[in-house]
């Protein structure tokens, strides 16, 4: 899936960190019409999605990288021409807002990430099916078994607060 027009868009900063067994699925870049100096990156792999985020022209460069394991979901906000993509992870950290791509872009980002999501929950559940699973013992108490749920991504954040205020 990955072209050479792709594959020469990667920054070597983040070439230098990808794994040997690690394959670039896609590259979005923010578009410059809104980030004019200095855009974010996006490269998706089949193992996580990298942000490449340089600053002062150039001379700082952030990478970030987040793992499909911690993916909860994704949404995205279109407008005419560019698009927001947000994505909402597990364990009750901040979600990722990625803004100023074009729709096109957004469109290719949202595919590939779908596809690899969908592909690690397929291998997840294909293990959990051969493993043999020692089952978790009910919880006496409730928060503590909410806590577990919204750990595992069985429901989202949102859900996560409103029924911790109904319990304490």
């Amino acid at each position: 899936m990955t072209t050479e027009s792709n594959t020469s868009k990667i920054p070597n900063a983040v070439k230098k960190i990808l794994l040997a067994d690690e394959k670039v699925m896609a590259v979005v870049k923010q578009s410059r019409f809104k980030a004019l100096i200095t855009p974010d990156s996006l490269i998706i792999t089949n193992q996580r999605i990298i942000k490449y985020s340089p600053s002062n022209l150039g001379l700082h460069k952030d990478i970030e990288d987040y793992r499909y394991e911690d993916i909860a979901n994704l949404k995205t906000s279109k407008g005419i021409v560019f698009a927001t993509i947000i994505i909402k992870k597990r364990f009750m950290s901040e979600d990722l807002i990625i803004n100023n791509l074009s729709n096109s872009q957004a469109d290719i980002f949202y595919r590939v990430v779908q596809e690899n999501l969908q592909r690690r929950n397929s291998t997840a559940s294909s293990q959990i099916r051969t493993d043999q699973q020692i089952p978790t013992p009910p919880s006496a108490d409730p928060l503590q078994a909410l806590k577990l749920r919204f750990a595992k991504g069985e429901i989202t954040k949102e859900q996560y607060e409103e029924t911790k205020k109904i319990l304490e």
